[in-house]
């Protein structure tokens, strides 16, 4: 994986917050350049931290539970699950990209939705960071995810509809099968770490 350049970082992080916000990104937001496309994948060091937060919830979480302490177990399995997940799209996509019409959209769709992941991370972080700091309880916590989720879905709609023009029901699928796949690949790791 290439180096991501100077500036880079700063001009996709605005880009993808202004697709969060409904506003169209900057020009020169994403690199959709082949070289570009191998950096976006970078952007996983930059979802760590929120993920981290999210993590130390669902173990303060599994602890208030009564669950057994299988801290190292716990975060090795949910790190290849954010391995397997980051990667499962694209594969996926790039499968699909000639049957749906979308080979030429391909390249862009992806270096956006990997910038975006930043944006969403940090989105899914605000409720287990609140629960962290004990500023508010676990159902509250849960309350606040299912708001983020909605958020984080309204937002990978707008990166594919943006992206990639396909239809809304194309657009609604794509990001039904983004979901789908964090899904079953979430509970496989959850299945594979003994819960």
């Amino acid at each position: 994986m290439a180096a991501i350049l100077p500036g880079e970082v700063g001009r996709a992080i605005d880009g993808a917050l202004a697709l969060f916000i409904g506003r169209a990104p900057p020009p020169g937001s994403f690199d959709v350049s082949a070289g570009g496309f191998w950096r976006s994948f970078g952007a996983v060091l930059l979802v760590l931290p929120a993920f981290a937060v999210s993590l130390a919830a669902e173990l303060g979480m599994r602890a208030a539970a009564g669950l057994p302490d299988e801290a190292e177990w716990f975060v090795a399995s949910r790190l290849v699950g954010l391995a397997a997940d980051w990667v499962a799209l694209p594969v996926v996509l790039a499968i699909l990209a000639g049957p749906l019409g979308i080979g030429g959209r391909y390249v862009g769709f992806v270096v956006v939705r990997n910038w975006g992941s930043v944006v969403a991370a940090a989105v899914y972080a605000v409720p287990a960071l609140l629960f962290n700091l004990a500023l508010v309880g676990e159902s509250t916590a849960v309350l606040l995810s299912l708001v983020a989720l909605v958020a984080v879905v309204r937002f990978q709609y707008a990166i594919v509809r943006t992206t990639l023009a396909t239809s809304i029901p194309t657009s609604i699928g794509l990001v039904v099968l983004d979901l789908a796949l964090s899904l079953v690949i979430g509970e496989t790791v959850a299945r594979l770490a003994g819960g």
